[in-house]
């Protein structure tokens, strides 16, 4: 993990039991650890969530974060510019939460 990203999860709250997590293509309203990716918990739930890679790499789980905050994990940089990141995109394979959010893929839906 960056160091950024160690440096944001630090001064977020944790939850033990994790921070919910709503996933606006369908509505489900699920549970994701403090220390699990958006797109495992999704899978974990029984979402049909896109991806290919889970490692940051092909940009399958290319998302829009509706509301509140994720900590990234290491990615490939052409996957997501930071001009994606500043308009609110992000991997859901990559991205931790750190707090309650609202996500919704693009993937499926066009960018």
């Amino acid at each position: 993990m960056s160091a950024p990203a160690r440096a944001s999860r630090a001064k977020s709250p944790k939850s033990p039991a994790g921070f919910q997590v709503t996933i606006g293509n369908t509505g489900a309203l699920i549970r994701c650890a403090a220390d699990e990716t958006v797109l495992h918990a999704a899978m974990r739930a029984g979402i049909d969530y896109p991806h290919a890679c889970a490692s940051g790499n092909c940009g399958m789980c290319l998302s829009q974060l509706v509301a509140g905050k994720v900590a990234m994990l290491p990615r490939a940089d052409a996957t997501l510019s930071p001009e994606q990141a500043a308009s609110g995109k992000t991997l859901a394979c990559r991205a931790m939460p750190c707090s309650d959010l609202s996500i919704r893929w693009l993937g499926r839906t066009g960018r």
